[in-house]
């Protein structure tokens, strides 16, 4: 058995965790943000594989818990192979390096470590990037998830570059950034054109989202930035302190939005 745990907020990791299954037979696709976040992860399959994004140089608050949260099964880790996946727009920071000791603490081994760039989707940052650079960023991505597949096939292992004392440094600063982000959603806002359509409640990975009697969002404080809210709004209504609403926005091109939202409730 190969299950996938995937976490994406606008698609970039969960499309590459779906073409990374199409190389394996029979792979399970799992999505952290829809677990039940009471229950341990038992690390039970044969091959297991973690997809998420770089998020201040660290891992996501909610991917950081689910790590806290693997298990091992009875008979311990023998003959199975646990791999991650990271992805950015730049460098990996200390995301693997995390999740390798966050899971070393629960005596889980990860066996391979893969970083992969894709298109920024980081909101406040910038807009998206022309369509003829996010096509090459694309293709290469695709080289390096396929050199990944066969790794993984092969159980190669490989594990992120250590070099101290910057890697502690790099984790130290990666820590306090994220723990800035609970309190950003304060800048969301919606305007006029909110159709309460649910599906930014729908979509936030972190359930940072309630609607009210009106179906309008509001944020509850325990964000985690991955813009997928304001990424995704068919209409355009979320808007960010004070950028520009006309900044253009990204979501991976083919991924359909149904694919990341929890169900509907109707």
């Amino acid at each position: 058995m190969h299950r996938i745990y995937y976490f994406s907020g606008t698609g970039n990791s969960y499309y590459l965790a779906k073409q990374f299954a199409k190389n394996f037979q029979k792979a399970e696709l799992l999505s952290i943000a829809h677990l039940d976040r009471c229950e341990d992860v038992i690390l039970d399959a044969d091959v297991t594989g973690i997809f998420f994004p770089v998020y201040c140089g660290g891992v996501p608050p909610t991917v950081h818990k689910f790590l806290k949260r693997i298990t091992l099964p009875e008979g311990g880790q023998k003959g199975r192979f646990l791999y991650a996946v990271c992805t950015s727009s730049g460098v990996p920071g200390a995301a693997l390096p995390i999740v390798e000791d966050i899971l070393a603490e629960r005596s889980i081994d990860v066996k391979a470590c893969f970083h992969i760039r894709m298109p920024s989707n980081y909101y406040p940052l910038s807009g998206a990037l022309p369509e003829k650079q996010i096509k090459q960023i694309f293709q290469r991505a695709e080289r390096a998830l396929r050199i990944a597949a066969i790794m993984v096939k092969k159980r190669k292992k490989t594990h992120p570059l250590r070099v101290f004392p910057i890697d502690t440094f790099v984790k130290f600063v990666a820590g306090r950034a994220i723990a800035t982000l609970a309190n950003s959603d304060k800048a969301f806002r919606i305007n006029e054109k909110c159709s309460s359509c649910e599906m930014c409640a729908r979509i936030c990975p972190a359930s940072n989202i309630t609607l009210d009697k009106e179906n309008h969002p509001s944020w509850n404080h325990h964000c985690e930035q991955c813009m997928a809210c304001l990424q995704w709004c068919p209409e355009g209504a979320i808007q960010y302190g004070k950028i520009d609403p006309a900044r253009k926005k990204y979501h991976h091109p083919e991924v359909k939005a149904e694919e990341l939202a929890r169900p509907s409730e109707d």
